[in-house]
């Protein structure tokens, strides 16, 4: 029986990659094109986010305004193309919304900006870390307001667990009221008033790292009413607070 003769393989072809032509001017046109649309993008943002700040700074209740000064750059944006000769052309969708997000994001940074020192200050001083220290001429012993993890609201704590101190209504005691005042500014005034805010407020001296003090003796205190003091911290902005502890501490005899 006679064989089967096998079929010639085909030879391969020869097969040449030829990437395609690349046009280096209009590359170049391109990029120069959409820097040029990023740039004044970030320029008409950082304008209306600076407008925004400026608005916010008149008062916390026209913030819907200046939020609506970012709208209408948002809505006004192509036509700030049109002044500055942006060509918008060979801009499609995506790239509308790139733009779009780029100045709101831009207007956000900017308008956060300028609602932070330096360029304003809407934050209210800080008073905390409130420390009595009684001096009754042989020792000095503190009494801390804090948080008690027990009841879950602040209380008088003696800081040395072996020794509670008691304020006694007489002039070998010296009682320094101190506590920690910062603010994100600059502080204007510190100043307490002791028993009650009708007893007139007097200026805290600073005593370093942040802390404020003001020293009274146990003679000016009577018993058995108790040690009560109002704190009002103010800042160079106008923002101020005003603390007194939940609980007043005990004045013997």
């Amino acid at each position: 029986m006679a064989k089967k003769r096998k079929k010639d393989k085909p030879e391969p072809e020869d097969y040449e990659f030829r990437p395609p032509d690349f046009d280096e001017k209009a590359f170049l046109q391109k990029e120069l094109r959409d820097s040029r649309t990023a740039l004044m993008t970030i320029i008409y943002a950082v304008c209306f986010g600076i407008v925004a700040g400026l608005i916010s700074t008149l008062g916390a209740n026209l913030a819907p305004v200046a939020f609506l000064v970012g709208i209408t750059g948002i809505v006004t944006l192509k036509y700030f193309y049109a002044i500055v000769k942006v060509d918008t052309s060979g801009l499609k969708k995506r790239n509308w919304a790139g733009n779009i997000g780029t100045f709101f994001f831009t207007f956000l940074a900017i308008w956060v900006l300028m609602l932070n020192v330096p360029f304003s200050d809407h934050a209210p001083p800080s008073v905390d870390n409130i420390i009595v220290w009684v001096d009754d001429g042989t020792n000095v012993y503190g009494k801390e307001y804090k948080l008690s993890e027990v009841s879950g609201t602040y209380q008088w704590a003696a800081i040395n667990a072996t020794h509670d101190p008691v304020i006694h209504a007489n002039s070998s005691y010296s009682i320094n009221i101190t506590a920690k005042v910062t603010d994100n500014g600059q502080l204007r005034s510190v100043e307490i008033a002791v028993g009650s805010v009708a007893s007139g407020y007097q200026a805290m001296t600073f005593e370093g790292k942040l802390r404020y003090g003001y020293q009274v003796t146990g003679d000016t205190l009577s018993a058995p009413d108790d040690l009560m003091f109002f704190i009002s911290a103010r800042d160079a902005a106008g923002n101020s607070v005003l603390f007194n502890p939940a609980s007043a501490l005990p004045v013997e005899p």
